[in-house]
């Protein structure tokens, strides 16, 4: 029970003392632009002990919940991964790069209740062990991964189910390791987002493998690893007992690979939504034309990109009396389509209506944190291009939520 006491204030309420204690939790602290490092420093990070598999040592988390941000490291092949509103070891967002896989190399990821799902992939073949600077962004439902080239997204996907987590890294093991603290930077969300090239329905992509030995335009790396393959295999060894001595060795490539995001996956349907962004490094836009055909085969959903908004709402009205069990909104599907900065607001600012005003989803994150991220958007959302009523429609959005 809270009891009445005196001080040099007079008489106070011991529950008010407490509330307006300044404690170490209600400190501010950077959030943007700081190394990993400096959170280790300040006490702002934790390590968990968890072991999906073997090669993963431990994950390096923030303290804190937060919604919208960037996670940049250095990842190597196969080993670590960027996360995001990571909530358990059950239940994140990842980027990661894997070589095992045929010209399907960089991946966003959802593990959700342990079962995992691709949500975007760019088609392209990594060497192993080869280390690259990446991104992960989450702004909104907009989850956006970058390699190399920090300018542009390399792929992006819509995702709705997480609303705020813990943003950090796993460390891997091995020589060849470089997903480590000192690498890894915590920055504000980033914006542009590739054009969509095509919208297609899809209950899993055409695949068209072809063997590496048939093909003439690999990289490099490719034709070393297929001259140590044939070696191992003229001297007898099995694929088991070439795999143990070498790593992932592919002997294929899918020439129907292409770059894509997914709208809105949900693993209860049948069917999911993607937009495509590119073909793939060996036979380009031809990839993306198989698999429109192979769709249109099935006779599934086709659809040229919209050519602005309105086209956009449009499409997506049309969709979501297909897609029922969309959470995402018209302006996350403009956005994705289009890849508009500007429309990047509106989408933002439905997302936190609906979260913190209607459904109260976003859990742990620091309310000045969650205020300054909302007056961000607020900002940018003035300074967009975009129709006077649309802009008047989500600035409503974003003035509700900075009052609750």
């Amino acid at each position: 029970m809270p009891q009445i006491v005196s001080g040099i204030w007079g008489k106070v309420r011991t529950d008010d003392i407490i509330d307006r204690a300044v404690t170490r939790a209600k400190l501010e602290y950077p959030t943007e632009d700081v190394s990993f490092a400096y959170l280790a420093a300040i006490n702002k990070v934790q390590i968990l002990d968890y072991a999906p598999d073997s090669y993963i040592n431990s994950v390096l988390l923030t303290s804190d919940n937060f919604t919208d941000k960037a996670v940049k490291a250095i990842l190597a092949t196969n080993r670590g991964a960027i996360y995001s509103r990571f909530q358990d070891g059950s239940n994140y967002y990842y980027l990661s790069q894997d070589n095992g896989l045929s010209t399907a190399d960089f991946k966003i990821r959802k593990c959700s209740g342990g079962s995992y799902s691709d949500l975007a992939t760019e088609a392209i073949d990594l060497p192993d062990y080869s280390s690259y600077v990446c991104i992960l962004s989450v702004s909104g439902s907009t989850l956006k991964a970058y390699r190399s080239d920090l300018s542009s997204a390399k792929i992006t996907a819509t995702d709705s189910e997480f609303s705020s987590g813990c943003f950090g890294i796993i460390r891997g093991l091995g020589n060849h390791d470089r997903s480590v603290c000192e690498d890894a930077f915590l920055l504000a969300p980033t914006s542009p987002a590739p054009k969509a090239l095509s919208i297609i329905e899809v209950d899993k992509l055409k695949q068209n493998l072809v063997a590496i030995s048939q093909l003439n335009n690999i990289p490099n790396f490719m034709k070393i690893e297929v001259k140590k393959y044939k070696t191992l295999k003229s001297r007898g060894f099995t694929d088991e007992e070439i795999k143990l001595l070498l790593g992932n060795i592919r002997t294929q490539i899918d020439l129907a690979s292409v770059t894509y995001g997914v709208f809105e996956y949900k693993p209860e349907h049948d069917t999911f939504l993607i937009t495509i962004t590119s073909g793939n490094p060996y036979t380009g836009k031809k990839a993306i034309l198989e698999q429109i055909e192979y769709a249109k085969s099935k006779n599934f959903i086709v659809l040229k990109p919209p050519k602005d908004y309105k086209e956009a709402v449009e499409q997506y009205k049309q969709l979501k009396q297909h897609f029922t069990g969309w959470v995402a909104g018209k302006d996350n599907y403009a956005y994705q389509t289009l890849g508009s900065e500007d429309i990047e607001c509106c989408a933002v600012a439905d997302f936190y209506h609906g979260n913190l005003i209607q459904e109260q989803r976003i859990k742990g994150v620091p309310e000045w944190e969650l205020r300054r991220t909302l007056l961000r958007w607020k900002d940018r959302l003035e300074k967009a291009r975009i129709n006077a009523e649309l802009k008047e429609k989500h600035m409503k959005k974003l003035e509700e939520c900075l009052k609750r």
